[in-house]
C-alpha cells in the first residue's frame, strides 16, 4: 500500500445517499455525495455548511467503505463537492475511490488545480465573490461542464465572457434560489432563449426535497 496513502486525512463535512444528483447535465442520477470541508471563498447565497466545525478527520480508506456502505444501489456515481474540494482531493483518494468502482463527478469554484483526476468536472465560478483574476482556464482545468448561477450580480455581459472564457459544450444557468429567486429564473429564461447553447439548471433536489 501507498505510504502517503496511510498517512492522509480528509477533512469530511458529510457522505450521504442514495440521493439524486439535482444539478447540471447529471441531474437525476441516482448517486452518493462526499462534501469536503473548508472553502477559499465566502459566497453570501451559499446554502452549504462547508465549515471545520462538526467536520470528521477521515482516511481514504474510511471514506471509501462509508461510500461503498450508502451506495445500496450500486449507482458507483461519487459527487464530489464542499466547500471547495480542490483543497483536498488529491491522488491517493481518488486511487482508493478508483478501486472500488466509482465514477467521480466534481464541482469546483474553478480558482485552484486539481491534484487527481476525476471523470466529470463541473466549474461553478462566483467572480462576484473573488474577482476573475484567479479563474484558471479551460487548459488547465479542461472542465467537462460549465454551471453559473444567476444571482443579482450576473448580468449577459458576464455570462458573454465565461463563453468566451471557457472551451466547454454543455453550459448551464442556474438560478439563484434567495428572496430574488423568480427574477432569477426569470431572466436565465430570457437569456437562454437568446443565447440557445445555454440551458436551465434547477436544483431538483430542493423541489423534491432530497439531501
Amino acid at each position: 500500500m501507498n505510504d502517503n496513502r496511510k498517512k492522509s486525512t480528509y477533512l469530511i463535512k458529510e457522505l450521504f445517499g442514495p440521493t439524486i444528483q439535482g444539478e447540471g447535465f447529471h441531474t437525476g442520477r441516482s448517486c452518493v455525495f462526499l462534501r469536503f470541508a473548508v472553502c477559499n471563498l465566502a459566497c453570501t447565497w451559499c446554502d452549504t455548511d462547508f465549515s471545520e466545525q462538526g467536520a470528521r478527520r477521515m482516511s481514504a480508506e474510511e471514506i471509501c467503505e462509508e461510500l461503498i456502505k450508502l451506495d445500496t444501489g450500486k449507482s458507483k456515481l461519487l459527487i464530489v463537492t464542499g466547500g471547495e474540494p480542490t483543497l483536498q482531493w488529491d491522488e491517493p483518494l481518488r486511487e482508493v475511490i478508483h478501486a472500488a468502482g466509482f465514477s467521480v463527478n466534481m464541482e469546483s469554484n474553478g480558482t485552484k488545480k486539481l491534484k487527481a483526476p476525476v471523470s466529470w468536472l463541473t466549474i461553478s465560478p462566483k467572480v462576484q465573490f473573488h474577482g476573475k483574476e484567479t479563474l484558471l482556464p479551460s487548459t488547465e482545468l479542461t472542465p467537462s461542464e460549465l454551471k453559473v448561477v444567476v444571482d443579482s450580480t450576473v448580468d449577459e455581459a458576464r455570462l458573454m465572457e465565461y463563453a468566451s472564457f471557457y472551451d466547454v459544450e454543455h453550459m448551464f444557468l442556474q438560478p439563484c434560489m434567495d428572496d430574488n429567486y423568480d427574477e432569477n429564473l426569470a431572466r436565465s429564461i430570457a437569456f437562454i432563449a437568446e443565447h440557445p447553447r445555454w440551458r436551465l439548471s434547477i436544483q431538483v433536489h430542493k423541489v423534491v426535497q432530497v439531501p
